[in-house]
């Protein structure tokens, strides 16, 4: 399915401190279109602008698309050193934009800042849709050093297909590495590297969240593998699954529609239960 992509509006949001150990905190977001609110939050290095996902997501929802504290334009305070800090922010986020129960999806990093989020205040958010997430894993060092491989592989670390058209605007050519790009590295490199994409804590906290939540995987994810969906599912409580075909770490890029269609399915599934309750 093509997606016509709209024009977006862009904002710059000043979140306001009020003391010292409180600064300011611009961050910046694109949003389009009408229907109930939904905050993606994007992957490990960032995401290259307004993409066809969100606009797809904008047929039905007003899709807000922030670049997470440190991440284009952007700021990460000095204090925020852990994925649960920039929770805290978007926290603040949310209650400048009055969004009072939003839809979450989030991918990747933004997977476990939305997880995290949801365990500190589970009644701010509507649904949760986390779309391969970091911050658990079997065996962190089974999972390939993303910042000391070779820049020519990295593709191949995060598509089933990285000849796919979109690979070069996620992952571009080492070459082509501009100065957003290193910048949205080094940001992840602030909030992963040590320990590396993952959470000695999370495990022990994801039973508080009681978020209705559900988990979608690429099956030939090559960082981290399907089965850490089954992990994901069994420490949240009554957490939905789901497999997306012949994708890799960012389902969303090699195939949209059937992203798409699984969280219109959970959002359909769980407005359909509230309703009989």
């Amino acid at each position: 399915m093509r997606v016509h992509l709209q024009n977006e509006t862009e904002e710059m949001l000043v979140l306001h401190g009020n003391s010292e150990a409180r600064a300011d905190v611009p961050m910046f977001y694109r949003h389009s279109g009408q229907g109930p609110p939904l905050v993606w939050l994007h992957w490990l290095w960032g995401e290259p602008g307004w993409m066809p996902h969100h606009q797809q997501l904008a047929e039905r929802f007003h899709v807000y698309a922030p670049d997470l504290p440190g991440y284009g334009q952007s700021t990460l305070p000095e204090w925020a050193h852990r994925p649960r800090d920039v929770a805290v922010l978007l926290l603040r986020f949310l209650d400048a934009l009055s969004l009072e129960q939003p839809i979450v999806v989030a991918s990747c990093l933004g997977g476990w800042v939305a997880a995290e989020l949801a365990i500190l205040r589970p009644e701010r958010l509507a649904r949760l849709v986390l779309i391969s997430p970091l911050g658990l894993t079997q065996d962190w060092t089974q999972i390939p050093n993303l910042f000391y491989a070779d820049p020519a592989r990295l593709q191949s670390y995060i598509f089933a297909h990285p000849d796919h058209e979109l690979a070069d605007q996620y992952i571009p050519d080492v070459n082509d590495w501009n100065e957003r790009f290193l910048n949205n590295r080094n940001a992840c490199i602030r909030l992963v590297f040590d320990p590396y994409l993952h959470s000695r804590e999370l495990a022990h906290y994801l039973h508080l969240l009681t978020t209705p939540t559900c988990i979608l995987w690429g099956e030939r994810d090559p960082l981290l593998g399907p089965e850490h969906a089954v992990l994901w599912a069994s420490r949240i409580p009554q957490a939905d699954s789901v497999i997306i075909p012949a994708t890799g770490h960012l389902p969303y890029v090699e195939n949209r529609d059937t992203v798409i269609q699984a969280v219109h399915a959970f959002v359909s599934t769980q407005d359909t239960q509230g309703e009989s309750a």
